[in-house]
């Protein structure tokens, strides 16, 4: 009896193994971000860029989208989230190319295109800023349960992570490792 029963442990032991195994190399990696699930398709934006052109957030399917609220005289958390984005996305290295970064103004009383992209371009160049009018901003941040006050100094603090389908994914918070915001941007791109 004792045979026996070694003999079932040891074919127990062998299956659980190949199972943890199995498991472990099939399993799908974890955002690390608040993830939406499911995914949600991304309220639509048309504002403006700070080229003073016309922007859809539809034109950028096919790219990983990264959407921030703020503003460009904000003391710390903007400064933090564009830093943390603009390292997440060297990270990247030739796949940071198919990562967009958009930032839309809180502040549209003191925020040019001018000022957006001046702002912006100490990140990255490759970074997109749009204004709007009040009520055109006011739709985009309603959309997005972004809360604006005193003149859009305070404002929800969260970063939005599209797929190239155009499904809101996850949101992050400014303070986020930049080698994290990497990693998701990483497996949304290898979908």
């Amino acid at each position: 009896m004792n045979k026996n029963w070694l003999w079932v442990a040891g074919v127990a032991t062998a299956v659980i193994g190949v199972l943890a195994v199995t498991l472990y190399f099939t399993r799908k990696p974890a955002l690390h971000g608040a993830v939406i699930d499911p995914p949600i398709e991304a309220a639509a934006i048309q504002l403006t860029d700070f080229n003073r052109k016309p922007f859809e957030l539809s034109s950028l399917r096919g790219k990983t989208v990264v959407l921030y609220f703020g503003y460009t005289n904000c003391p710390e958390e903007c400064p933090l989230a564009m830093a943390h984005l603009k390292t997440a996305v060297e990270l990247l290295g030739d796949r940071g190319a198919d990562v967009r970064v958009v930032m839309i103004t809180t502040d549209p009383a003191r925020d040019t295109p001018e000022a957006l992209k001046g702002f912006l371009g100490k990140f990255n160049r490759d970074f997109v800023g749009l204004v709007g009018t009040p009520d055109q901003l006011g739709r985009v941040w309603h959309d997005y349960g972004v809360a604006v006050e005193n003149g859009g100094e305070t404002h929800s603090n969260y970063i939005y992570v599209l797929d190239a389908a155009g499904k809101l994914r996850e949101t992050f918070l400014p303070d986020t490792l930049p080698a994290d915001e990497a990693a998701d941007f990483r497996l949304l791109l290898n979908e």
